[in-house]
């Protein structure tokens, strides 16, 4: 197996080929976005200019380390460069792992879990490789990383991973209220599927004032929040009157902004 830069080159190169995926694409948006709020929103912390840069540059190889895995995992196991994406991909884990060292052990901790969950949900079978999932994970995982390495933990990021999984379900219920016909036999039926969602985006809501209270979290953000996600859920269901081929997209849309703006501004709340 050749080792020359030449040919690592090359199956760095391939591995871009996952760029022209849409999924790809808004995974890496979410994760470039989450990033940088997360690094604006660190509370009592100034970031300097070699934070950003070295958070920036643990980002850029962490995700090159993702495509080269996934890449190799697509390749047939009798293929000639599948090896060697992996031990590329192990390669810039490693240089990833060591770079999160410059910081704190803890955010190299964080750093391995958030690869290892994205990876384990970048190769699995395409029932869970959703970009509601890969969103979900992306969102609450890197303030974890982010904040460790600027030295701002803080337990109130704990309540993103019941936020997350909320996302998760209430997107999926949205989604199958405009794919389940209603004489399916299923336990819930398309209006249910709404109001199970609905009722998914307020209560995570609920949680989020609820933890505001109980915290040093700023509670009029949080308050904010809520009154955020009552006025989406109220377009949600007024969107739902209005007959075509884009009301799913809408719907969808207007779901996931709700889900988001709680847990942006539970975030900002810390």
């Amino acid at each position: 197996m050749s080792v020359s830069p030449v040919n690592v080159w090359h199956h760095l190169l391939a591995s871009r080929t996952l760029l022209h995926r849409r999924q790809v694409q808004v995974a890496i948006g979410i994760a470039a976005t989450a990033t940088f709020v997360s690094v604006v929103l660190a509370p009592n912390t100034s970031p300097s200019t070699l934070d950003w840069i070295r958070i920036i540059v643990i980002g850029f190889i962490g995700a090159s380390s993702v495509l080269v895995f996934t890449s190799a995992q697509l390749l047939p196991t009798e293929s000639i460069d599948r090896r060697p994406r992996l031990v590329i991909a192990g390669a810039l884990v490693a240089v990833a792992l060591l770079l999160n060292l410059t910081f704190t052990l803890g955010t190299a901790l964080f750093f391995s879990i958030g690869f290892t969950v994205i990876v384990l949900i970048a190769t699995s079978d395409s029932t869970f490789r959703t970009t509601k999932i890969i969103a979900s994970a992306l969102i609450a995982t890197i303030p974890f990383w982010v904040w460790s390495a600027l030295q701002a933990w803080t337990a109130g990021l704990l309540l993103l991973i019941p936020l997350a999984a909320i996302a998760v379900v209430s997107d999926g219920h949205m989604r199958a209220a405009t794919s389940t016909p209603a004489d399916n036999g299923s336990p819930l039926s398309p209006h249910g599927h709404r109001l199970a969602c609905r009722l998914g985006i307020l209560g995570s809501a609920l949680i989020a004032l609820i933890a505001g209270l109980l915290s040093d979290a700023s509670n009029g953000v949080v308050a904010l929040g809520a009154i955020g996600a009552i006025v989406l859920v109220g377009l949600e269901a007024s969107s739902q009157l209005r007959a075509g081929s884009g009301s799913l997209t809408r719907s969808l849309a207007i779901v996931n902004m709700a889900l988001l703006w709680v847990a942006l501004c539970w975030i900002v709340s810390l």
